[in-house]
């Protein structure tokens, strides 16, 4: 049996060989009793988060080493420098900070949070009638770019990135009088940019259709995890890209369409174009 959990102890991935810390999300076989990172394991089809996940504990265990590298190169230092001029030496090491194994970078820990909200939007997909869902797919070409989830409902594709922020979620049009320039604002700050990463997504995807689905709307979806929404709460529409919150989710990707009859079809024809990231 598979299961997936936050490990008790420190591990190694038994497919990679990537080192994975105690309290790290993996994967455990229990009759093999061995331990695989989330983005190897060949069960892991559709593991929401999983390339992020995987890519997080990739680069913890870079930052790690090095870290635990510069500890260990200032105690021989401290040693050697005590060793050659004893008194001198000790002045000079009580008056020099030792490095410390400090809390992750902000960059590395943003790929864990990352995965965290992509989770969350699977949890709320999970067991939703009549679609099928798909998570973590890669964009073909080069690079590691990953559709976070794409839902297959009566109404069409749902192309969705989960983005876990905090603050308020807002469409300003910032254009003028005469002309309409709609941006997308969380947290007071402009975020439109993620709003066309997902119209690239749409892009991505119509063309995995096109050879046979040409007809079959792609729409673009950003969940916010997190984020907080004025009263009454409403989706909020910005080139075309829905901005949403997780629980409003599975009512907007059943909505009603002519698709139902084919829903299987075409997430099975996505599967098959659209590898797993992971």
């Amino acid at each position: 049996m598979v299961k997936r959990m936050n490990i008790r102890r420190d591990d190694r991935c038994a497919a990679c060989g990537i080192a994975l810390p105690a309290g790290t999300e993996a994967l455990w076989d229990s009759a093999a009793k061995t331990v695989t990172c989330l983005g190897c394991h060949p069960e892991a089809d559709d593991v929401a988060g999983g390339s992020a996940a995987a890519e997080y504990q990739r680069r913890a265990a870079r930052e790690l080493a090095r870290k635990q590298q510069r500890v260990e190169a200032d105690a021989k230092w401290r040693d050697a420098i005590k060793e050659e001029r004893p008194i001198l030496g000790r002045i000079v090491a009580a008056f020099t900070p030792v490095p410390e194994i400090g809390p992750e970078s902000q960059s590395t820990r943003a790929w864990k949070v990352g995965a965290e909200g992509e989770q969350r939007i699977a949890e709320v997909l999970h067991g939703v009638e009549g679609v099928e869902v798909l998570h973590d797919r890669l964009v073909p070409g080069p690079g590691r770019a990953n559709i976070d989830h794409i839902v297959v409902g009566p109404a069409g594709v749902f192309v969705i990135d989960a983005k876990k922020y905090i603050g308020g979620v807002e469409r300003r049009d910032v254009g003028g009088l005469f002309r309409v320039d709609e941006r997308l604002y969380v947290n007071q700050r402009d975020r439109t940019g993620l709003v066309d990463g997902v119209l690239g997504q749409v892009e991505v995807v119509r063309a995995a259709l096109e050879s046979r689905f040409p007809e079959v709307p792609v729409h673009g979806v950003l969940c916010f995890v997190g984020c907080t929404w004025d009263w009454p709460m409403r989706p909020k529409q910005v080139k075309g890209v829905t901005a949403l919150w997780p629980k409003k989710l599975p009512e907007f990707v059943v909505t009603t369409g002519i698709h139902t009859p084919a829903v299987r079809s075409i997430a099975e024809h996505l599967r098959n174009h659209l590898k797993r990231a992971a």
